[in-house]
């Protein structure tokens, strides 16, 4: 009989932290309880998720602001009240050998809230690795931070963000958090502006050469790969002192395996 579970990969890298991308969502739904609970129970090192900003001011999980993608619905998580959001079911992942998502949904695979997603890797003991996807205001920044340091994680959290001026924000509110710009560099986020704001790289791999991973760790600086499901290119990124690898399916081995 074909089998239909997923598997891990798993992967010895010393010295790298492996974060779960939107929990362990090679096997799981991304952005779910359910991912996040998985990873939490396994060695990873960090949980990452996505966070939008409803329409009643509460923080939600997704990585798109439509659910169409995750559960056939066309329905925008910053438009809607975090608890219209919740009533959606979501897509379970596709079979073992298939992309995607199966045309199935299961009652608790829902948009968790970022309470939801902060209390499990708080339990778990988990870092979590928090993308900013809207474009937030001081004010609601500042009410975000809050809400982390609430569940005893003020001092454990990374912040990234595509939005520069996000990352910029958070600096400012939290001068000694870990912030990386997802984006590489560019007109705005010059390598002089990441060592002026003190704010780290979390790129995607392909842009992570040998000279951009030196730069950042000779300022001291933060540096993540994303995201990285082949053993052979994670080996080939440690090996030039990437510290994190944001990953679906690659897990980290055991010390004994």
């Amino acid at each position: 009989m074909k089998p239909t579970a997923r598997q891990t990969t798993k992967l010895s890298l010393p010295g790298c932290c492996f974060v779960a991308h939107r929990g362990l969502s090679g096997i799981e739904t991304e952005n779910t309880c359910a991912a996040f609970l998985l990873a939490a129970t396994r060695g990873y090192w960090g949980v990452e998720t996505d966070v939008h900003l409803s329409s009643d001011g509460k923080f939600v999980i997704s990585h798109d602001a439509s659910l169409s993608r995750v559960s056939g619905v066309d329905f925008d998580v910053r438009r809607h009240s975090a608890g219209a959001s919740r009533r959606i079911p979501l897509h379970v992942t596709a079979p073992a050998g298939e992309k995607g998502f199966a045309q199935a949904s299961r009652s608790d695979l829902r948009v968790p809230l970022f309470e939801d997603y902060l209390s499990i890797c708080a339990k778990y003991g988990k870092y979590p690795v928090i993308e900013i996807k809207d474009a937030f205001s001081r004010k609601t920044a500042e009410r975000f931070v809050g809400i982390v340091a609430d569940f005893g994680l003020r001092d454990d959290a990374v912040y990234i963000a595509f939005d520069w001026n996000n990352c910029l924000t958070i600096r400012s509110l939290l001068p000694d958090a870990p912030v990386m710009n997802l984006n590489g560099f560019s007109e705005v986020a010059t390598r002089e502006a990441h060592l002026a704001n003190r704010i780290g790289a979390d790129f995607e791999f392909q842009k992570l050469d040998e000279e951009t991973v030196s730069f950042f760790l000779e300022a001291d600086l933060p540096v993540c790969a994303w995201t990285v499901d082949s053993p052979e290119v994670a080996v080939q990124l440690a090996e030039r002192g990437v510290q994190y690898i944001t990953t679906n399916i690659l897990e980290p081995a055991d010390d004994d395996e």
